[in-house]
Order: C-alpha cells, then structure tokens, then sequence
C-alpha cells in the first residue's frame, strides 16, 4: 500500500480505533518519537535505526519476529527474511570507506575550537 493510500486509509478508519480503543504504532528513523508525531491516533511511537524502519514497513507490522519470520515475498514466491537485506559488516565498511572521506570533515572541525564570532560575544556571568 503506497503512502498516499496508506495515510488515507487511516484517517478514513479513525473512528475504528477509538471506538476500539486501539493503540496503532508507527517505527520512526529520527529522534521525533512521541505520541502523535505521524497522526494523533499513533499511541505508540518505536525509534529504530533506518533498515529496521524499513524492514517493518515492508512486513507491515510490528507484531513480528525480525529473525524468525519473513518480511515479505519476492518476485519468485520466495520468502525474504530481514538478513537478506541487512548488509554485511564487509558491505558497511565499503561503502564507508569510498564514500566517507577525511574533507568532508576538514572544513567542519578545523576551527571548532574557536566557536562562533556571536557566541564568542555574549557576556558570561
């Protein structure tokens, strides 16, 4: 179900969940995680790293076993479980290793301990 129709669906079922008194649960990849960030009916708000919110999103619930149950089928009719798609440490450390790179972080630390000029001019007490 794509995002659109997903959120739709929700919003069209609210009285559903309360009537029901249901608590729905969403799994966010930012720090942003409390009670009615996505929508005001979502009680219950996960913090996961990126992979993991995919993962549930692709298994479309959270009332499952990651190591145990597939998160899906592929195009074969294959069960695909969440190691299949988790990268191997070797995979991490490549990807890392060509894209991660020393400029990148040159320009951003080199004058850190000077601060900013208007920091640098509030009075301290």
């Amino acid at each position: 179900m794509d995002k659109d129709k997903s959120c739709s669906w929700f919003w069209s079922h609210n009285q559903i969940f309360r009537e029901e008194d249901m608590v729905a649960a969403a799994v966010l990849s930012g720090n942003w995680n409390f009670e009615g960030r996505l929508q005001p009916l979502i009680r219950a708000n996960y913090l996961a790293c990126s992979p993991l919110v995919v993962a549930y999103a692709l298994a479309g619930t959270l009332d499952i076993d990651l190591e145990t149950e597939p998160i899906g089928l592929g195009k074969d009719g294959k069960q695909i479980f969440f190691r299949d798609i988790w990268p191997s440490t070797e995979e991490v450390a490549n990807v890392v290793q060509s894209s991660v790179l020393p400029e990148m972080f040159k320009a951003s630390y080199e004058a850190i301990t000077q601060g900013n000029p208007m920091w640098n001019q509030l009075s301290v007490p």
